[in-house]
């Protein structure tokens, strides 16, 4: 690699994050599929009573992917994606998040906004700030995407879904290492 770029570190890990999702969705069904169990007692299992339920987690994380790919390239985000209650299946959640890697995987490093680009955001319920593009990325989109990414693996892994740490590690170690 000649030279890493803003692109470099923020969509290759969006793009990670998005596989361990997609895995964590077959890691469900063989898993409600071996014990006989439903789908849909995991999509709204919660790691403690006052967080989200998994699926709120994949919501939330597909679009920090998606806000980070979009404002990050000085873009408007896509129209007509589900909002957080549009969620109700693993085949709705799979459908996002097949969605945001189309999105990612179509992201042009040539587009990228300089690093001192001020944006404005999203933070919550409408609710917004501004900061430069490198301070949203790197202090609170990718931040995000790693807490609710590694959230909805934490709620599967405590209602007895057999994932490991190479479930999630992999996805990003396997553009560096193998």
């Amino acid at each position: 690699m000649s030279s890493f770029t803003f692109y470099d570190g923020t969509v290759p890990h969006a793009t990670a994050a998005i596989n361990v999702l997609l895995h964590l969705f077959n890691k469900i069904e063989a898993h409600a599929s071996s014990l006989s169990s439903s789908v849909d007692t995991l999509i709204s299992a919660r790691l403690a009573e006052d967080m989200l339920p998994f699926s709120l987690q994949v919501f939330i994380a597909s679009e920090m992917a998606l806000q980070m790919a979009v404002h990050l390239q000085g873009l408007e985000p896509p129209t007509g994606q589900p909002g957080p209650d549009g969620l109700k299946t693993l085949e709705d959640m799979r459908k996002r998040v097949h969605t945001v890697l189309e999105l990612l995987q179509k992201s042009d490093r040539q587009k990228f906004i300089d690093a001192e680009t001020e944006i404005t955001f999203n933070v919550g319920p409408e609710k917004k700030a501004t900061a430069n593009a490198h301070s949203y990325a790197n202090g609170f989109a990718l931040p995000n995407l790693y807490f609710h990414t590694v959230t909805a693996y934490n709620i599967l892994r405590k209602h007895g879904v057999q994932v490991g740490k190479t479930d999630y590690l992999n996805h990003y170690l396997g553009g560096y290492l193998f």
